[in-house]
């Protein structure tokens, strides 16, 4: 946009203005409003380069990702670029903004996304590319890459789902293929070397190690070839100096409560256990691991500059990290007395990974899973999951014995060669699971999760049909019918969405026209089981042509051509069809990290691989053996401060258990030597005596804080207020005896009113205050009921009218258990039109 600094100020504050007048009216509205500790907010002036980092999902989901995380981190420590956030937003948010005209826009600066430069797409699930089409509609950018030029942003996608690039093939200007966060800066570079000349740029682009772009290929009869400049294969792009690869010494702290909250950790990338039916595990290849010296300086700062309670020690099997036990006995020793956790996002399903897993659990407890995928030896030799029942048994054994009395098991259906044999066996085995449990008299419940097999590209099985909808829901109906426990509970996923996935992990270009017209239809939030309309998907599918039960049901042989067949991701066609021959044959391999190399073909992806142990080094074993951890007794000393707060308007959209959270990791990033409650979750000992409701503001809001030591009240102060986000500051301290809570009786509030005169709603006070009754709906999320406000209503003082902000009107209100939307809505009976626009608590007392 071609306009002036302070002219484009103007115009995102504008933007700001409007978001600020619908969030009232949505759910969450923390999730459009910014302003997070950890954020990066660069001068647009001063950068070549606006980079928008799009997740196709609500913002707990993409909040948690992890990929984005490291592309924000590796994107703004460039001077020439500014990398901000956006997410799909709910179907509230969407209604308003497009009933008042707003565009998507960046949650850091408010700057409609049609006025970056680069989007960039994580494309992690095929159920969200309705949302990708719905965001740039959103935007005000055209869906199709050939209605696109120079003027608009260049739009990019990354994430697993890129490994078959051809259903959203005509939406995107490119595509990468692997790890991201080395070629993006080859991305950019390319964009400011050709920003002006589109067909240059994307043949820049084009000539990068793993970037796709579809407008230079086309597809006939499934297969796909290049057009002129274009390489006939696109190899997959990875770090090979994993050790040294960039990673964010911070993360953005959300203020809302996210699907994962943990530090987390990237110990390891690449997977060699090769089950067959695992496309993550054959398209991350080979196997990189990164030293426990770094980890250990990594999670140092990730814990100092986030505060969270938990580390995550991230990868596909993280048991499988080479130095694993060393490594968590290093993290509990030091975190420990801290509260802060470690936490493994899979064990195998042994009994010596549940033994490391329950020293783990002695500083914060969860739920342990574990996952056999099929219910017999066979299948399970048939998908290459070297584990055994024995293997389960004595894990669930050593967990109980351990102290869980709940466990989670995963399970699949439909997987190649299955019969109703295998199917049934599933619920054998969790029987045997309850009965282990039974002979060691203990009582164990039991959480079965069943998912449907969806063949993938660039695994053993992608040449597999996958069971109809109508068979899958038969082989559940065969587990609902033979799992009939009060201590088992039975889920499944929806067969339906499964259909669709294979569809989409299927297909090719074909596809584009018939996801275009469900969105046109309305899909969206597809992988979401209130959203989700399969007869709608299936009336798309009809309109254009589509054989979508063909694409997921129908079997393919090891000659014919495949719509991905142009990316190559390391492991090679050859390989993986001996595989699916071995897996007809029910014959596994071995780990080649535990005996020799399988020749899947990784070695040819790149001469970066010379610098890589593939097949890589053993599995190192412990030099020492895991020993329990003596958890230390907690200090009896105990001090409690009186604390006074400030909420401001940039932090208005808070609730109150947020508000929580954010003074939680506060105390943490500041090191205050806070107290913790007992149980398996320690939480700190902060204490909040008054709610404000979400939208509120407080000037001097109270809360206790519990200490194991005496500190200077001042240092208090200055410590959380360093700590605390933009927004939230502690106004005093004061050392008290005991917890004992303060007797609110009330509070005074400013309330700011727009809609009606200030002569209205002076006579409209005056009515009030004069009044035996005055009855308003108490709302809540589920209920409402009646309720006299006039016995709360102590005082209403009118200020002055037109106030700085653009309030029509400005009252002071004393109001015990009245909320003051209430009050506004009881002046409204005589004041038509007046709205609640803030309300600011100046006092409770």
């Amino acid at each position: 946009m071609a306009l002036p600094e302070e002219d484009l100020l103007e115009y995102r504050l504008g933007i700001r203005d409007q978001v600020e007048s619908i969030l009232p009216k949505v759910k969450g509205p923390a999730r459009y409003a910014g302003g997070e500790v950890g954020q990066v907010t660069k001068d647009h002036s001063k950068v070549d380069v606006l980079f928008a980092l799009a997740f196709p999902d609500v913002y707990e989901v993409g909040m948690s990702n992890l990929g984005l995380k490291i592309l924000y981190h590796t994107l703004n420590r460039r001077e020439d670029t500014a990398a901000e956030r956006v997410f799909a937003p709910a179907d509230d948010m969407e209604n308003e903004m497009r009933q008042a005209n707003v565009p998507l826009y960046a949650v850091e600066s408010f700057t409609p996304i049609r006025d970056f430069n680069i989007v960039g797409f994580s494309l992690s699930y095929e159920l969200t590319y309705t949302n990708v089409l719905n965001m740039l509609d959103l935007a005000g950018i055209p869906l199709r890459a050939s209605e696109r030029n120079a003027t608009h942003p260049l739009v990019i996608a990354g994430g697993h789902c890129t490994v078959n690039p051809e259903p959203v093939a005509e939406f995107f200007d490119a595509l990468v293929i692997g790890d991201g966060e080395e070629v993006v800066h080859s991305i950019v570079e390319a964009y400011k070397a050709h920003r002006d000349d589109r067909p240059a740029l994307l043949l820049a682009l084009a000539k990068l190690p793993g970037v796709y772009v579809p407008s230079l290929y086309e597809q006939k009869d499934g297969a796909t070839s290049p057009l002129d400049g274009a390489p006939a294969r696109v190899k997959r792009t990875f770090v090979a100096d994993f050790e040294n690869a960039d990673f964010p010494e911070s993360f953005i702290i959300p203020f809302i409560e996210t699907v994962h909250e943990r530090a987390a950790l990237e110990i390891m990338r690449g997977c060699t256990r090769t089950c067959r039916f695992c496309q993550a595990g054959m398209i991350t290849r080979p196997v990189r691991e990164r030293s426990r010296e770094k980890l250990m300086s990594q999670a140092e700062k990730l814990v100092a500059a986030t505060g969270y309670e938990d580390i995550g020690l991230m990868s596909l099997s993280s048991a499988d990290y080479s130095g694993i036990q060393e490594l968590v006995r290093d993290m509990i020793a030091k975190y420990e007395p801290d509260k802060i956790g470690v936490s493994l996002p899979s064990i195998r399903a042994d009994s010596d990974c549940v033994k490391f897993a329950a020293e783990i659990e002695k500083v914060r407890k969860s739920g342990l899973t574990f996952a056999p995928e099929a219910g017999t030896q066979r299948l399970r030799d048939v998908i290459n999951k070297n584990i055994s029942e024995e293997d389960l048994l004595g894990a669930v054994e050593t967990a109980v014995m351990a102290g869980w009395r709940k466990v989670k098991l995963y399970f699949m259906i439909g997987l190649p060669t299955e019969t109703e044999e295998d199917v049934l066996a599933i619920a054998d085995l969790v029987y045997k699971v309850l009965d282990r449990a039974r002979e060691l008299h203990k009582q164990l419940s039991i959480n079965v999760g069943v998912s449907s097999f969806v063949p993938k590209p660039h695994t053993p099985f992608q040449w597999r049909a996958q069971d109809d909808v109508e068979e899958l829901y038969r082989k559940v109906g065969l587990l609902k019918e033979r799992l009939r426990s009060r201590f088992v509970s039975l889920s499944w996923h929806d067969t339906h969405m499964s259909e669709l996935e294979a569809v989409f992990a299927r297909g090719g270009r074909e596809l584009g026209p018939a996801l275009l017209r469900a969105w046109e239809m309305g899909s969206k939030f597809d992988g979401w089981d209130d959203r989700f309309d399969y007869e709608r998907w299936m009336r798309a599918f009809a309109e254009t042509g589509v054989d979508a039960k063909e694409i997921a049901h129908g079997s393919r042989s090891h000659a014919d051509s495949l719509p991905w067949d142009h990316i190559d991701v390391g492991v090679s066609q050859k390989w993986l069809a001996a595989q699916d021959t071995l897996a007809e044959n029910a014959t596994t391999v071995e780990d080649c990290r535990l005996d020799k190399c399988l020749n899947c073909g990784i070695k040819g992806l790149s001469a970066d691989t010379s610098n890589i142990a593939c097949p890589p080094e053993p599995l190192a074993k412990s030099s020492t053996p895991l020993e329990p951890t003596e958890i230390p007794a907690s200090e009896p000393v105990r001090v409690w401060y009186r604390l006074t707060f400030a909420k401001d308007r940039g932090v208005r959209w808070i609730g109150h258990l947020d508000l929580a959270r954010v003074f939680e990791r506060a105390v943490r990033r500041a090191r205050v030597p806070i107290a913790y409650s007992e149980g398996f979750n320690p939480r700190p000992r902060l204490s909040f005596y008054s709610q404000l409701s979400v939208g509120m503001t407080g000037e001097a809001e109270p809360m206790t804080i519990e200490l194991r030591r005496n500190m200077d009240p001042l240092d208090l102060v200055k410590s959380l207020n360093e700590a605390l986000p933009k927004g939230i500051s502690i106004r005093s301290a004061e050392r008290v005896e005991g917890r004992r809570a303060p007797e609110i009786t009330g509070a005074e509030y400013l309330i700011g009113i727009v809609g009606a005169s200030c002569a209205d709603l002076a006579v409209a006070a005056k009515t009030l205050l004069a009044s035996e009754a005055v009855v308003v709906e108490r709302k809540k999320e589920t209920s409402s009921k009646l309720v006299d406000i006039r016995p709360g209503v102590e005082s209403i003082e009118m200020l002055h009218n037109e106030t700085d902000d653009g309030n029509s009107a400005l009252l002071r209100a004393k109001l015990r258990n009245v909320r003051p939307n209430e009050l506004v809505e009881a002046l409204s009976t005589n004041a038509p039109g007046a709205l609640m626009k803030i309300a600011h608590r100046v006092r409770v007392y």
